[in-house]
This record gives structure tokens, sequence and C-alpha cells, in this order.
């Protein structure tokens, strides 16, 4: 039996109707007519009744239904590898990846891509946020990591969103607020600000943020780096802005409450620059989609 005439079978079951069915399969009511009675002689048995009322199912075509659509299933996963393995595709792709991004958010994707492709050897690269899309464009890089407010990626990329970031308030310990199982901006916008003077990115999606939630810190305070927040924290009184990874410092003078905001707040994902022809990179945008799907 063919695996057309199954589908031509399931079509049928589905319509309830030869001539809608006929149409949707573009061929003749006649044809169908033919091939379904082909079916039925050659298991032995009626799957459809036909009436004034249409047609409808016998009991043996409902369970002849079940068990095309397991075969077609069976049967399309089986061309889809042989595909895959005709169309394996070979070669280097090389990763920018932010210094905070590798095991909170792209870990396990890459280790199930590189079992998933052998064929494909990953050069991970560690960067910094003001060298990446430079790099990008400049296609030192086929594919870089991302954070950003919203899924709109620079000029010239194109942005592959991956999923949101939680964001979170570092607060005092000794702060009431430390208490609290989640906060809004209404509890932290009278304490001072803390944002990072030596990483314009990470300061400027606080800024983004802030500014899609319309508020306004009266007073800023500046740490040099992440791992002195939490010092600036202590010192000042002050609370930090950050995605949820941050979590992992697990800096015993702060609390890490969550936020709760009108507006969401970062998303990440992938972003390769327009253009890029290297047949890796599409590879690797679908193999993230199946990744994706079936997490």
């Amino acid at each position: 039996m063919k695996t057309e005439h199954m589908r031509e079978f399931l079509e049928l079951a589905e319509t309830k109707n030869y001539s809608v069915a006929a149409k949707n399969l573009f061929i003749s009511q006649p044809t169908l007519s033919r091939r379904i009675q082909a079916i039925e002689e050659e298991l032995g048995y009626r799957l459809v009744e036909t009436s004034s009322h249409g047609v409808s199912l016998t009991e043996c075509g409902v369970s002849a239904v079940r068990s095309f659509r397991k075969i077609l299933k069976e049967y399309d996963a089986l061309r889809e590898t042989g595909k895959n393995l005709s169309e394996r595709v070979s070669g280097t792709l090389t990763l920018g990846i932010l210094y905070y991004a590798l095991d909170d958010y792209c870990g396990n994707f890459l280790t199930w891509f590189q079992q998933k492709d052998p064929n494909i050897h990953l050069k991970c690269n560690s960067y910094l946020p003001q060298q990446l899309a430079s790099d990008i464009l400049a296609r030192k890089i086929d594919i870089g990591t991302l954070f950003s407010i919203g899924s709109s990626a620079p000029d010239g990329m194109h942005y592959f969103k991956v999923g949101a970031i939680s964001m979170i308030a570092m607060i005092p310990r000794e702060n009431p607020l430390a208490q609290k199982d989640i906060v809004t901006f209404s509890d932290l916008v009278d304490y001072p600000l803390i944002v990072l003077e030596n990483d314009a990115y990470s300061a400027s999606l606080t800024q983004q943020y802030l500014r899609a939630n319309h508020i306004h810190f009266s007073e800023t305070v500046f740490a040099d780096n992440i791992e002195t927040v939490p010092w600036a924290i202590r010192s000042t009184g002050g609370i930090h802005i950050t995605g949820e990874s941050v979590r992992r410092q697990n800096s015993s003078s702060v609390a890490y409450i969550p936020i709760v905001a009108k507006n969401p707040g970062m998303t990440f994902g992938f972003v390769c620059a327009e253009g890029n022809d290297n047949p890796v990179v599409s590879v690797f945008f679908r193999a993230l989609k199946e990744y994706l799907k079936n997490q």
C-alpha cells in the first residue's frame, strides 16, 4: 500500500466529504473513490460508509486512522533522518559568547548541538559586549550571543530569540525589602541605583529596561564591575538591577529579589550578520529551533 494512498484516506476521514477531500488533494473525486476502494480490497474490510448525510467511518476505519497516522509518522521521521544524513554539512562555526552567558544560557544547547552534528567544529570565543557586535558585522565570527530589551537586533543583524530573562534587584540584607518575595519599582525608586561604570553594555540595557517601565532614579552610584556591586550596595544602601543569572555570585550580604514590572525584562538570543553565507549558520539555527521545541 502506498503512503500516498494512506494520506488520501486520512484526508477523507478528516473532511468526511469526497468532494472536499479530492479538492484538497488536487485529484478528481472518482480517482479518490477508486483509491479508497483499493485500500479496502487490500485490507479485506470496509473503511467508510457513504450515505445522504456524507461519509462516516466504520469501526475498522477508525482503527485504520490510528494505524495510518502512526505508520506515516514513523515513515516521515525515517525520511527526515535520511535527508539529514545525506545533506549533512561539515565545517567550522565561530561563536562569540558574552563572558557571562556561556554557562547560564548556552552551555546545554551547545553540548547538545555538538553531539547532534559532530561534523561541525565549534570554535567559541569569550567576548566583552563592546567588541562582539563589531566582530559579527566584520564577519570575524559567525554567530554571537545577545541580550536585548524586547527582540530587536542591532542594524545589519538577524536576531533569534531564545527566551526571556527575569530581572532581579540586589538589595542589602538589612533592608526590609530583602524579606519580600517580590518587589516593584515603587519599592525601589527611592534608593540609590548602582550601575556598572566599566560595562556600558549592561548599563545601557538597564537604562532601556527602566525607560520601558517609565522609571527614573534620582540618585545614581557607579561601581567598577559586577564583582564590586555587593560592596557598593553595602556601603551606600543602594540597589542594583540585573538579570537573574547574577544570583550565582551568592553574596551573603545581598538579597536577590525578583522584580515585578509592567513591561518585561531582557531577552536572550543569538545573532548573525545579514547575508552571512556560511552554510553551517543555517544548520545552527535549524538545530536551535529543534532544541527549543523539545524543551
